[in-house]
């Protein structure tokens, strides 16, 4: 039966704060979204050869990833996944590279790795003067949303806040000093709302979990935990107070605005696979995978800023990790379509460090500012409400 903490009444909705990006999309850059799909097809490849059992002479780190996530899933699962693998391998040249792009050209008997795929194939074919222009464009594009308006806040000039140099000013700034007492910034869940329930019988039994990334490109990961073990269609998961904590993060006052938080929030109708620990893990391959693939592009000073997520540069970075994680997670549960519902990553990005700008990124709200993301899949249809909030 259902417990004392779920209604019936969906929260109202809401209009997402200015500092958020869910799903980020795929960079318009041609030379941008060029690398990045090669570095996907690069991993679909070698998920999809773990998948099939295919045991590869000299596996990479992403290839001991993906066969250490299917040696940990049931056996009926894994026997699922194999065959739609192995009928994707067995495909046409052509039809292969559909899926894979160039990587389509391996037959399962020579795959040895996918780094040594990648040394068959060679290095992606991008202008690097090109690409750099388009990585800076869309990190300063993207920076530009989650910047407020010179009216919106008094401090106009976004600098590295030390409290020292501060109280030695005349005057000292009220913003930046009402803004210095904040040190943590939350992304919490507030409610989850059941509209129809996944394939199978009796009531979901709902979990969620995830990643988080700080600035500095530092993940964490969220342990999984039980929303309601007795979901049904029309029933709503309420938290009180500010909501259920997902993640909290270390507030940076570094220079080089904007500052990129990043979460993948991901829902389950139960998960006993270590699905939370692969996120975790993928995550970093994945940012590995991509930052590899733009140094060796540019190569240069671009290649060695890429360390973290700090400034337009860490944004783009950040919004191309993301695009790229949630679309190979996606397509990844394309091979199973069963417990695990849908994964979001939710991009936080800071421009600011000041009390108004905070008021304006409607953080310090109270009660908390909520925004809605659907999460739907395995037949089931959720809604997760979330809210983000600074406090000292």
């Amino acid at each position: 039966m259902p417990t004392a903490t779920i209604t019936r009444q969906p929260a109202v909705a809401d209009v997402r704060p200015p500092i958020v990006m869910v799903d980020p999309q795929a960079p318009a850059s041609p030379e941008l979204k060029a690398l990045l799909t090669d570095v996907q097809n690069k991993m679909k490849l070698s998920f999809a050869m773990a998948a099939a059992g295919v045991a590869p002479a000299q596996p990479s780190a992403t290839d001991k990833l993906f066969q250490s996530f299917m040696a940990n899933r049931p056996q009926a699962k894994r026997d699922k996944a194999r065959a739609h693998a192995q009928t994707l391998l067995s495909a046409a040249p052509a039809v292969r590279q559909t899926m894979f792009g160039r990587y389509g050209v391996i037959e399962s008997a020579a795959y040895k790795g996918a780094d040594q795929a990648q040394q068959t194939l060679g290095v992606t074919k991008v202008d690097g003067a090109k690409l750099q222009a388009s990585l800076t464009a869309f990190g300063e594009n993207d920076a530009a949303q989650v910047v407020a308006p010179p009216a919106s806040f008094a401090a106009k000039t976004l600098t590295a806040i030390d409290l020292s140099a501060l109280r030695r000013l005349k005057p000292i700034d009220p913003d930046v000093l009402a803004g210095a007492k904040y040190k943590k910034l939350g992304l919490f869940i507030n409610s989850v709302h059941c509209i129809e329930e996944t394939d199978g019988w009796g009531s979901d039994e709902i979990a969620m979990g995830g990643v988080a990334t700080a600035p500095d490109g530092t993940t964490f990961k969220i342990g999984e935990f039980m929303v309601s073990d007795d979901f049904d269609a029309g029933e709503t998961k309420t938290y009180s107070g500010k909501g259920k904590l997902f993640h909290e993060f270390n507030i940076r006052t570094d220079k080089n605005w904007p500052h990129v938080y990043a979460c993948v929030v991901c829902m389950a109708e139960k998960d006993g696979s270590g699905f939370g620990d692969f996120l975790t893990q993928l995550w970093d391959k994945v940012g590995d995978e991509v930052k590899a693939a733009i140094a060796g592009a540019v190569g240069g000073a671009i290649g060695a800023a890429l360390g973290s997520f700090f400034g337009p540069l860490g944004t783009a970075l950040g919004t191309a990790i993301g695009w790229l994680l949630g679309a190979l997670v996606n397509w990844i549960l394309g091979f199973f379509q069963d417990d695990i519902v849908a994964n979001h990553t939710i991009l936080l990005g800071l421009g600011a460090a000041t009390k108004s700008y905070y008021d304006w990124a409607k953080l310090t709200a109270d009660p908390p500012h909520q925004f809605s993301v659907d999460y739907n899949g395995d037949g089931g249809r959720y809604r997760v409400w979330f809210s983000l909030s600074v406090y000292p």
